[in-house]
C-alpha cells in the first residue's frame, strides 16, 4: 500500500468507528484494555482515538527535529454525544490533512523508520483495530479488511517487536515463528533460524492475535510444529 491507500483505509475504519460512536451505548465496557490503565468505556475509547489522532497529526507538522516528542497533553474531550461526534470528525480530518504529504517527509516517532510513510501505516491500522473493538460493543462485528490487516502483521513483526525487545520489555526470540496469511498468501518469519512452528490464519485473525484480541488457543488459529516453544517466543510483549 501507499500513503494515500493507507489515508483511504483511515477514512473508511474512522467512519465506521463514528457511526459505533453514533449507536452504541457510550457506557459499554470495550474488552481490550492492554494498552489503557484503567477499564475504558466506549466513550472513553472514543476520546482516546481523538487524541491519537491529533498526536499523530502533530508528529508530522509540529516536528522540528529534536527527540522530544510534541507536546503530549491532550484537549478537554467533549462528553456529549453529538459534540463528541463532531469532535471527532474534526481530528480525523485534521489527521487526513497533515498525513497527505511524501511518506519520506521526516516526522517525530518512537519507531524506525521516523517519517510520515509510518504514521500513515500505523494510523490505519490502529484505527482499524479499534473500530474493531468498538463493534463488539454494539454486536454488529465486521472482518478487518485482509490488506490492511497483513501490513499490520508487517509493522508489528519488523517494528513494534524488536522495539520492544530493544527497550527491555520483551524478551529476545531464541526461535523462529513462521506466520502464514490463509487469504492474502502473505508470510512472515520471526525470530533467529529455521521456523520450529506455524500458525496460520487469516491476516486479520493473526493481527487480532498479534495484538491481544484472539487468544493464541482460538480454533480460527492452525498451529504446526513446536507449539510451545512458539508460545514462549510469542508471550510477549511484542506490541506497545
Amino acid at each position: 500500500m501507499d500513503g494515500a491507500s493507507y489515508l483511504r483505509c483511515f477514512r473508511r475504519e474512522m467512519d465506521a468507528f463514528r457511526t459505533c460512536v453514533a449507536e452504541g451505548d457510550l457506557g459499554a465496557p470495550i474488552a481490550y484494555r492492554e494498552e489503557f490503565a484503567e477499564p475504558i468505556d466506549l466513550a472513553g475509547l472514543a476520546r482516546a482515538v481523538g487524541h491519537s489522532n491529533l498526536f499523530t497529526a502533530a508528529c508530522v507538522t509540529e516536528w522540528t527535529g529534536g527527540d522530544t516528542p510534541p507536546d503530549g497533553a491532550p484537549p478537554l474531550a467533549p462528553q456529549d454525544r453529538g459534540e463528541l461526534l463532531r469532535w471527532l470528525e474534526g481530528t480525523a480530518e485534521l489527521l487526513v490533512m497533515s498525513l497527505d504529504v511524501d511518506p519520506a517527509t521526516p516526522a517525530w516517532g518512537h519507531f524506525t523508520p521516523p517519517n510520515a510513510g509510518y504514521w500513515q501505516r500505523s494510523i490505519a491500522v490502529e484505527t482499524m483495530l479499534h473500530r474493531w473493538d468498538a463493534q463488539q460493543t454494539v454486536d454488529v462485528p465486521a472482518p478487518l479488511d485482509p490488506a490492511l490487516a497483513a501490513a499490520g502483521v508487517s509493522e508489528v513483526l519488523d517494528v513494534l517487536a524488536p522495539k520492544m525487545v530493544g527497550v527491555g520489555k520483551a524478551w529476545p526470540p531464541d526461535a523462529c515463528v513462521k506466520f502464514t496469511a490463509s487469504d492474502t498468501g502473505d508470510w512472515w518469519i520471526y525470530g533467529p533460524g529455521d521456523p520450529v512452528a506455524e500458525v496460520t490464519g487469516t491476516a486479520g485473525e493473526l493481527l487480532l492475535m498479534l495484538w491481544g484480541r484472539l487468544t493464541k488457543d482460538d480454533p480460527a488459529l492452525e498451529w504446526d510444529g513446536d507449539r510451545s516453544a512458539a508460545l514462549s517466543v510469542l508471550k510477549g510483549p511484542l506490541t506497545y
